[in-house]
């Protein structure tokens, strides 16, 4: 497996079956070790501190020492959010560290997954390909992106990337083996899976040790918001989206006024809830398609633990991870744990949800 590193430093080897497919929560840990030596009158207590292990690159979460999870790349899987049959189909996402929601047409959302403490064996539908997924993975350090294929321009333009050591690419190889379809119980385009396992025992040599793309606080640290409790968030698009906090679970997603769940009936919850006001222009590939800016700086909101800390989002370079600092410059830190990270146009979202939203969840529904 590739050394660490950022960006698209080295060349990484290139799997690509070129399918061009329609479109359509801590810290380090010290034991009082309460260990007695018994004589006719002494008694010796120690402490003894226990090796921390490293953090775990896209969560902040402490792991054990001589854990390998630093050397395990990121799995990039661009996942259905489109229309009730996706929802019917949606499986694995629920074991994502962090979940990227963008705006792709009409309105429409779309999920980039990104795997690596958990690899659930099924994990989709996989979709398409879309531009703005180059620099969603320009700062994971050449993860494994699995995909359904592209439009050709942007499959081009994805395979370029990917040759130049921006990623390593899985699509279906048209014989069931990278991904598979379940053709029995779901029609196409949502019924494409893969499993995670095996295409990281597969690829994952190709591709390069996971790289942090948020900072995270320390285990026992805390900060403190000067802003509106961060307990609600609504975005309003094709499809009505809220975020509730449920100081049990975490941020609860609802879509169009149901818990938003997975195949095997699991809620979408998160630790992080990310609000990054993007840009979105027409996509030169097709003007029907919408691509979203995440370079540069904008409007910002982190909720976490029932809080919202408001700021602003920057990040210079693809390479680069994304910062948020507060009105006065300093960084935002998220808590240890699962991300969502949502790229909302101008003026389509609020921070609040309707009473019945909030009912809904709180009472544990979904």
């Amino acid at each position: 497996m590739k050394p660490h590193r950022r960006g698209r430093a080295a060349a990484a080897g290139l799997l690509v079956a070129l399918l061009a497919a329609s479109c359509g929560g801590g810290g380090d840990v010290q034991v009082a070790d309460a260990t007695t030596t018994s004589s006719t009158s002494t008694t010796t207590s120690t402490t003894t501190t226990v090796p921390a292990g490293p953090l775990a690159p896209l969560t902040g979460l402490q792991l054990e020492v001589g854990s390998t999870l630093v050397d395990q790349p990121a799995i990039m899987v661009k996942i259905s959010n489109n229309d009730g049959q996706s929802l019917k189909a949606l499986t694995g996402i629920d074991q994502a560290d962090v979940v990227i929601e963008e705006r792709i047409e009409d309105r429409a959302t779309r999920f980039a997954a990104i795997f690596h403490t958990n690899l659930p064996e099924k994990v989709g539908a996989v979709r398409s390909g879309r531009p703005a997924d180059i620099d969603l993975m320009s700062n994971l350090n050449t993860p494994l992106l699995a995909f359904s294929g592209a439009f050709s321009t942007v499959l081009r333009d994805i395979t370029q990337f990917a040759a130049g050591g921006g990623a390593v690419l899985v699509v279906d190889d048209g014989r069931g083996v990278n991904l598979t379809r379940d053709d029995v119980n779901l029609d196409r385009p949502d019924n494409l899976f893969v499993d995670l396992p095996f295409i990281l025992d597969k690829f994952g040599e190709e591709a390069g040790a996971a790289a942090p793309i948020f900072d995270f606080l320390g285990a026992e640290a805390a900060q403190s918001s000067e802003d509106e409790p961060g307990e609600a968030f609504t975005v309003r698009g094709r499809d009505v989206v809220s975020f509730v906090w449920d100081a049990d679970r975490g941020y609860v997603r609802v879509q169009d006024g149901v818990v938003h769940v997975t195949a095997e009936g699991v809620p979408l919850v998160t630790d992080n809830l990310v609000v990054m006001e993007t840009i979105y222009t027409p996509s030169s590939y097709d003007p029907r398609n919408v691509d979203a800016d995440t370079l540069g700086e904008g409007p910002a909101s982190v909720l976490m633990n029932g809080q919202r800390f408001a700021g602003t989002w920057t990040r210079p370079t693809p390479a680069d991870p994304y910062r948020f600092l507060d009105s006065s410059g300093e960084a935002i830190l998220l808590t240890p744990g699962t991300t969502w990270l949502t790229l909302v146009p101008v003026g389509s979202y609020e921070f609040d949800v309707e009473d019945e939203i909030k009912e809904l969840v709180l009472n544990g529904e979904g």
